[in-house]
């Protein structure tokens, strides 16, 4: 909505068609021409089919934001292959396929396009029981450094935008309750979590003219969180402190078995979540 609102057409797409649809009545509400498209990112062949129908229908491709991303947590004693794979696959995978299908087709039209990659701080502070949202993350942020220079003789510019805790629906499944959200924004610099427009102002400007000389930049927008405490619910330490305790009074054994139950019982709370609010 925020290049919308700096005069862009938008091609809005989404798992979800109806919620792309969705956004893009949006969209037509600020008086800009848009598309709704039904896209799964892991799809080469259905991305390509949204850029035609992008360059059809809007007339070219100027920008485009490759921002989809899931999360699965749990501990590596506990986390699946399936999770690993299916993290990677829409946050890593997914991401480069966007870039791919969009770029060759600023090639082809002879643009100067710009190209934002929406990455995260967690892919560059290590988190306990998020190896595989953090991983995906990490490898986002050095191929967005490549995909840079892959595309500089075309005068593509490729930057990626580094969000803290911001107000999203997959943001909902960590801080569902209000007395967590006020926990969690009282520990940042700022004061608060960030909102999608926080984000979205960013991507304008490295949409824009303005920033015609910047390219593979990694850019922060976190409130400060990085340099702040850091973790998300408690301190490290007192973490790691009780994960010892337990190990000495359990045993090897029965710590294994109380993850098991706590991550099925994690999984079940997020499988629920994610039918509530639409989610991968």
């Amino acid at each position: 909505l925020a290049l919308a609102r700096a005069g862009a057409d938008v091609a809005c797409t989404d798992l979800d068609g109806g919620r792309a649809e969705a956004t893009a009545e949006q969209v037509r509400g600020l008086g800009r021409k848009a598309l709704a498209a039904a896209v799964d990112v892991r799809d080469l062949g259905g991305l390509e089919e949204a850029v035609a129908a992008t360059v059809a229908q809007l007339g070219r491709l100027d920008i485009a934001v490759a921002n989809a991303g899931i999360s699965r947590g749990s501990n590596v004693l506990t986390l699946t292959e399936d999770d690993v794979d299916t993290v990677f696959d829409v946050n890593t995978k997914g991401v480069f396929l966007t870039v791919k299908a969009c770029a060759r087709e600023m090639v082809r039209e002879g643009r100067a396009g710009r190209v934002v990659v929406i990455s995260s701080v967690s892919g560059e502070r290590a988190e306990m029981g998020s190896s595989a949202y953090c991983g995906s993350k990490a490898a986002v942020r050095m191929m967005t450094r490549c995909w840079a220079l892959d595309l500089a003789p075309f005068g593509i510019t490729v930057n990626s935008v580094a969000p803290g805790m911001t107000d999203t629906r997959m943001w909902g499944a960590v801080a569902a309750r209000q007395d967590a959200r006020e926990t969690l924004a009282r520990g940042l610099p700022f004061g608060r979590v960030g909102q999608p427009a926080d984000i979205g102002n960013l991507v304008c400007w490295l949409a824009s003219d303005e920033a015609e000389y910047m390219t593979g930049s990694y850019n922060v927008m976190d409130g400060g969180l990085l340099d702040g405490r850091g973790l998300t619910f408690r301190d490290l330490p007192e973490r790691l402190l009780e994960m010892r305790e337990r190990v000495a009074s359990e045993g090897g054994e029965g710590v294994l078995a109380s993850l098991d139950e706590e991550a099925a019982a994690g999984a079940e709370r997020a499988a629920a979540h994610r039918h509530e609010h639409g989610l991968f």
